[in-house]
């Protein structure tokens, strides 16, 4: 539901660190003393710290025009839950509370903002991983045509989905710089970030469920309550996370009868933004806690729940009740993989060994299905609109034969100079290291989405692929001029042009490049030919295609201190075909780590009045490498 929100809110402050006025000084300690010289009145108004208080009747509206605080509501889902639940013979009812959590990462958000008088144009430096989609949000909200802004993402120092979004800081900062004429800078500090940045997860998940005394799910109701805090941040929208959760609980399973009630709701809390998961963790979570319940109430192993409800390969492509298409994937097969590489069998008797002995010794199955590659039409079902979802990848080989690559997406630490540059030179059959990958730069870059969603493998990779693909056609048309060969195969490896049936006769891929540019002293090309080697391709994924994985914790409890100690971790990971298997491996060991962190660790808190009282790290805990066990991988790979 739309509703206007300002860079500085004018007149009513809407949560605790949000902006409400800039100051502009020369170094950041006079900037301090300014803001203690300024006074500010403010008008106490109740405070809504919760979704039962925000839905609450006669309870306040938090933003002017809008009826109730109620920003997004969609009912969806399949089958006929109402027969499933009349034959049914077991019922669980259950309600989750997910804490509200952020990423903390390493770098906080930073911005400069520079205006050009004599070009009438402003560059942004700004840490976003959506460089181009953060333009066309700067122009529309600034009300400036975009080729007057460039933006600029230098290396961003983690981000984990909160630097997605659109912050009111960028647009305060190109305004006083074009009003001063200076460059202007603001770094966020730790307290800022995670008073001020996003926060996120923070649900009331409550699900009814049907099942037969075989342990098979008939089906499932869910209610989900999303706290958003005081604004939607865009571009994503409020849709996303709900609509997330309620599509993940299916899980890997095949539960055929699905009603979803999502909804996000206004609060007096920090905006609520992307952060890794984005409701496929609580999803997830709900759907196997439920495999857990129902075993333990069948007297049932996890393990032999679970195989009796998954998905099975023949089924793939599958439709669920939650309105996804499943591409592929072997659910049972991770498990009997993750259950072999743990020595399942051997840590059960372990477990009767130490419960005998009055231990607290636990065994933690999760399985899990995870969407990447989101496209534009998986955007719309989930409730996102406007949101381009394509990438693009410009290629340019110069005379000499070296090759840019410009894509639009931004790393975040996801290695896309090494990834892309290895998959550049695969596509087009030239050594590595000549290959530069360009990111980052609205000026430099071609338009696209950017990074998120797990997406950029896909989209920046279908984007190059198609790029290099054209590059390579034209290489070997120009290379016939050289061969004399106006019909055999040619190919190019380590950047040779060859024909096939006769490798022998070969010519350089540089040679052949400079006379795409006139530069070759062996070659004039005919008129007919358009000069030049560069290109540009785009990539929209048409639909989401789904890895999977399963994991395995063994985990001891102090009964009298509480203490948790997770002995041992183990993951088997389906992610579709590896690009790079060092980068996937540090990926799931990085993911693992931060779950444990939202397990056990991490929670963002209020009081009643709704002042923040989790200002530090001393208060937001977050695990160090002392508390993160040995992690054991086996990595499978099931093309889409």
């Amino acid at each position: 539901r739309p509703y206007d929100r300002f860079p500085l809110p004018p007149g009513k402050v809407t949560f605790v660190g949000e902006p409400i006025l800039v100051v502009a000084a020369e170094t950041p300690h006079i900037a301090e003393d300014m803001v203690d010289a300024i006074t500010i009145e403010y008008e106490l108004i109740p405070a809504l710290t919760g979704v039962d208080e925000s839905l609450a009747p006669g309870a306040p509206v938090i933003h002017e025009g809008m009826s109730d605080n109620v920003l997004f509501y969609r009912e969806f889902g399949g089958g006929d839950v109402d027969k499933a639940f009349q034959q049914a013979d077991v019922f669980l009812d259950k309600t989750f509370n997910f804490p509200r959590q952020t990423a903390v990462p390493l770098e906080g958000r930073g911005i400069i903002s520079s205006y050009d008088r004599a070009q009438d144009r402003t560059t942004i430096w700004t840490s976003t991983r959506m460089p181009h989609t953060a333009r066309a949000s700067f122009s529309a909200v600034l009300g400036i045509p975009e080729h007057t802004l460039r933006v600029i993402s230098p290396d961003v120092g983690g981000e984990f989905g909160i630097k997605a979004t659109g912050y009111p800081e960028a647009i305060s900062l190109a305004i006083l710089s074009k009003k001063i004429e200076r460059p202007v800078k603001w770094a966020e500090d730790r307290m800022e970030n995670l008073l001020a940045c996003a926060q996120a997860h923070e649900q009331r998940v409550h699900v009814s469920v049907a099942a037969a005394n075989n342990g098979k799910i008939l089906g499932i109701r869910s209610e989900i309550l999303v706290d958003q805090g005081a604004h939607a941040l865009g571009p994503t929208s409020a849709g996303l996370e709900p609509m997330t959760t309620g599509q993940s609980i299916i899980g890997c399973y095949r539960i055929e009868n699905y009603l979803c009630q999502a909804s996000n709701i206004l609060t007096n809390k920090c905006p609520g933004g992307a952060y890794r998961g984005v409701g496929t963790v609580q999803g997830i979570f709900v759907i196997e806690r439920i495999m857990d319940m129902l075993a333990q109430t069948l007297n049932l192993d996890p393990a032999e729940v679970r195989n009796r409800n998954f998905i099975q390969p023949e089924d793939m492509p599958y439709n669920t009740a939650g309105g996804r298409l499943y591409d592929s994937g072997d659910y049972p097969g991770s498990l009997e993989k993750l259950l072999a590489l743990s020595d399942y069998e051997q840590l059960r008797e372990l477990q009767k060994d130490a419960r005998s002995n009055g231990e607290l010794f636990g065994i933690g199955i999760a399985c899990f299905v995870e969407h990447t590659s989101t496209g534009s039409q998986d955007y719309i079902k989930r409730g996102v609109h406007g949101l381009p979802a394509f990438d693009s990848a410009t290629i340019r080989v110069d005379p000499r034969g070296n090759v840019t690559v410009g894509i639009s997406a931004r790393s975040t630490g996801q290695s896309h100079d090494r990834v892309f540059a290895n998959l550049a030179a695969q596509e087009l059959g030239v050594p590595y290291e000549t290959i530069r990958i360009v990111e980052g730069d609205t000026d430099s870059t071609p338009f696209g989405s950017g990074t998120g969603v797990s997406r950029s493998a896909v989209s920046s990779g279908g984007a190059i692929r198609r790029a290099a693909n054209d590059i390579k056609s034209k290489i070997l048309e120009l290379a016939r001029f050289f061969l004399n060969d106006e019909e055999g195969d040619l190919d190019i490896i380590d950047g040779e042009v060859f024909v096939v049936s006769d490798p022998t006769r070969r010519v350089s891929f540089s040679r052949v490049a400079a006379a795409a540019y006139d530069a070759s002293r062996e070659i004039s090309l005919p008129d007919n030919i358009e000069r030049g080697l560069h290109i540009t391709r785009t990539f929209d994924p048409p639909h989401q295609v789904f890895g999977n994985g399963a994991h395995l914790a063994v985990v001891r409890i102090n009964p009298e201190s509480g203490l948790v100690e997770i002995e041992k971790y183990f993951v088997v990971e389906d992610c579709g075909t590896i690009l790079d298997h060092g980068i996937v491996d540090s990926q799931v060991i990085g993911g693992v780590a931060m779950g444990i962190g939202n397990a056990l660790y991490e929670e963002l808190k209020y009081d009643d009045d709704g002042q923040f009282i989790t200002g530090s790290l001393m208060d937001y805990l977050l695990p160090t490498s002392l508390d993160i066990p040995e992690i054991q991988t086996l990595h499978t790979e099931t093309p889409s």
